[in-house]
């Protein structure tokens, strides 16, 4: 291949790269608007993308001239996969990514030296953009991400904007009707056993927080995208704390917990 063939393809490769980035980013635009239901379509669509783009690099960039050449492919791809299957999950932890980036490291342990560099060079940046598409969808954060952010967090918004509107249990009550379906005032007004003004009270603080809309004004009433997104991240830490559920050490502090690798 000249080197003007070479420019030629790695710039028809970089088109490719930048129309799948372009359509990741009009597909999370568009889910800010979807509701829970949309969030597994989404889901579908960002990981069929990511596997194409991973066929294809893998194709162009794995040495042609080697007998492991479909082994590898296939343990690379099933590795890869496995990463972009956890794009499902509500959050990756670090000990996730660590356990998929041991994976990797265990691969590369059998490579032939000289042999094998250009496929696990091109597996290994495969693995980091896959790590960094996670990051922009705020489904993984190393430890230190997460401290930093937690640093940074406006401590009056949180409150006003999060806790104190769910911190009321007719309101969690109202929430968790309206998770599974809109709902009438009346409707509500039964569930709650709030009349009138208290009842229009709560659905107020809800609606001014973004949790509730109201559907035309006077319509029913339905949880917004970020009232759904509440109300999950509270029953996960109530599954993991309270409730024991899988996953959760409530007594052990984060620092102390060991890390098995690191994921760059």
């Amino acid at each position: 291949m000249s080197d003007m063939e070479r420019e030629l393809f790695q710039l028809r490769q970089r088109v490719d790269e930048l129309g799948i980035e372009l359509r990741y980013i009009s597909t999370l635009l568009e889910s800010s608007q979807l509701g829970i239901n949309g969030r597994s379509e989404v889901f579908e669509l960002l990981r069929d993308e990511a596997r194409e783009k991973a066929e294809s690099r893998l194709t162009a960039g794995m040495t042609k001239r080697c007998e492991m050449r479909p082994e590898c492919r296939r343990r690379f791809m099933e590795l890869l996969d496995e990463n972009l299957d956890m794009m499902g999950q509500r959050r990756i932890s670090e000990e996730d990514m660590c356990r998929q980036s041991q994976k990797l490291e265990t691969l590369r342990s059998t490579a032939v030296p000289g042999r094998c560099d250009a496929c696990f060079k091109e597996v290994g940046a495969l693995f980091k953009d896959q790590t960094e598409l996670m990051r922009q969808l705020r489904l993984y954060m190393s430890r230190d991400e997460v401290r930093e952010s937690i640093e940074a967090l406006p401590e009056e918004a949180v409150v006003r904007g999060l806790l104190e509107p769910m911190a009321n249990v007719q309101r969690l009550v109202i929430m968790k009707a309206l998770s599974r379906s809109q709902r009438s005032f009346s409707e509500l007004s039964n569930l709650t056993n709030l009349r009138g003004g208290n009842l229009l009270f709560h659905l107020q603080r809800l609606t001014s927080s973004g949790m509730v809309f109201q559907r035309g004004g006077r319509g029913d009433y339905a949880l917004t995208p970020k009232g759904h997104m509440a109300l999950e991240l509270i029953n996960d830490l109530y599954l993991r704390t309270m409730a024991g559920g899988e996953g959760s050490n409530i007594h052990t502090p984060l620092v102390d917990q060991g890390v098995v690798g690191k994921v760059e």
